[in-house]
């Protein structure tokens, strides 16, 4: 999951090269201007489906039955590499989903070694050797500023795993099926939207009485539910994109106006 829109410079964390490495908070969010999408896990659905259209898109990967795999994300533009929900540093909306919560950190699975190794973003502004928390102590071992950052992490892989098998159980059931969205903009630019996956309606309602029962009671027929619900968000994304487009057009109409030649 090393997003490049957002990773730019991803190396292990090792204590012999980062002993004096301290870490700030992280507060600018311009860093994830060039993502239109992010994952999200099935635990963050509720929260993500009340600001963002959480769609799922295929992972180029197969099961072993070569079924396709999928993840569901929350979107964030409608544009590649375009984040409507980040306005300067600023992030634009209630809810900031646990992938962009991680950075700089993220996992890596290395060769031969019987757990995950902790990277980090060392292209990010926010590490100093001079101010911050450190992330190693005077012994190596990991300061407070990483512990937290690994039982992140680990909480993280644990619910990306949860999730992978909510994506198998849809797959399995055949419940997914490929979208397109056109819209309008108020100055007749057209758009669409397309390479995502949503839930086939008509195939949910005719599912069988037990499939029905069993994705009550284990909370995946909420989550499908929101998700659905989530749709109704992309017109409040096709009018965050119609005011961004009207202030870049004001600005450079008064750029326009101050010129002075």
């Amino acid at each position: 999951m090393i997003n490049s829109a957002l990773y730019r410079e991803p190396v292990l964390l090792e204590p012999g090269k980062h002993r004096t490495l301290k870490i700030g908070t992280l507060a600018d969010f311009s860093i994830t201007k060039g993502m239109h999408g992010v994952f999200v896990a099935a635990t963050e659905i509720p929260q993500a489906a009340l600001e963002f259209p959480v769609l799922f898109v295929h992972t180029g990967e197969r099961d072993a039955a070569g079924r396709p795999s999928f993840s569901p994300i929350a979107l964030l533009g409608l544009s590649q590499g375009e984040n409507l929900f980040v306005d300067g540093p600023r992030w634009d909306a209630r809810y900031i989903p646990a992938f962009i919560r991680r950075y700089p950190f993220l996992t890596a699975n290395l060769r031969g070694a019987p757990t995950q190794g902790v990277m980090i973003d060392l292209g990010w502004s926010g590490f100093s050797h001079d101010e911050g928390e450190p992330l190693f102590g005077a012994d190596d071992k990991p300061a407070e500023a990483l512990q937290r950052a690994v039982e992140f992490l680990e909480r993280f892989e644990t619910e990306a795993q949860r999730t992978r098998h909510f994506c198998a159980r849809l797959v399995e059931l055949d419940l997914l099926k490929e979208m397109k969205a056109d819209a309008t903009l108020p100055d007749g630019a057209t758009l669409s939207v397309d390479g995502f996956y949503a839930i086939d309606e008509q195939k949910l309602q005719n599912l069988a009485e037990p499939q029905v029962v069993e994705m009550h009671r284990n909370g995946m027929l909420m989550l499908l539910n929101l998700h659905i619900a989530s749709l109704a968000t992309m017109r409040h994304m096709v009018e965050r994109k119609a005011r961004r487009a009207q202030a870049a057009k004001a600005a450079a109409s008064n750029g326009a106006a101050h010129d002075p030649r």
